[in-house]
């Protein structure tokens, strides 16, 4: 009879399977290498994300300050223009004012707004500094009630009003010194 030998550890520390604790640590090993793969992929892929981002931002704030002094430029040129040719520009625009406004429109107003019973004594029409027509009237109106109808019309015609005086006729009429300026209603093209 053969007899078969026991193997027996009576340690105090006795042996264990390693391969276990090999494929356990070769598994934590090549997961670790895979996460720090892809993380150093993410990363490399963010910076040169970053980089051209900041890229990006360095350009356009050279467009931006490039523009910017574009800007004053124009600007110092526009001004510079305006002082140079403000005098030009008010007469040509006094002259082509006085050529297309119409003093017949401005006299049919008046007329429309002047009540019966009153009449326009004289008249003074003159352009203000601002090239706005103005006109001095002197009102003849049988009572109060008359002269405030005539002015009421006006203000409805968007005539700006100023009574600079007013007195009673020998006859018993009320004479009114008026002075009005006068808007054009802008034209629809």
């Amino acid at each position: 009879m053969t007899t078969k030998r026991l193997s027996l550890n009576l340690a105090s520390h006795p042996l264990r399977n390693r391969r276990f604790f090999y494929l356990l640590l070769f598994i934590l090993g090549a997961l670790l290498v895979v996460v720090g793969y892809l993380a150093g992929k993410t990363y490399i892929e963010y910076r040169s994300q970053d980089q051209k981002a900041r890229a990006s931002i360095a350009k356009t704030n050279q467009l931006l300050m490039a523009a910017n002094t574009e800007e004053k430029t124009f600007r110092k040129k526009v001004e510079e223009a305006i002082r140079n040719d403000k005098e030009k520009v008010d007469l040509v625009n006094s002259i082509i004012l006085r050529k297309i406004f119409s003093w017949t429109e401005i006299l049919s107003a008046l007329e429309r707004s002047l009540p019966d019973s009153s009449y326009i004594l004289s008249l003074a029409p003159t352009l203000a500094e601002d090239s706005r027509p103005q006109l001095k009237l002197r009102v003849v109106s049988t009572d109060l009630d008359r002269l405030l109808e005539f002015l009421n019309n006006l203000k409805a015609l968007k005539f700006s009003i100023r009574i600079e005086g007013e007195m009673e006729s020998e006859r018993g009429f009320l004479v009114s010194n008026v002075s009005l300026s006068y808007e054009r209603a802008k034209r629809a093209n």
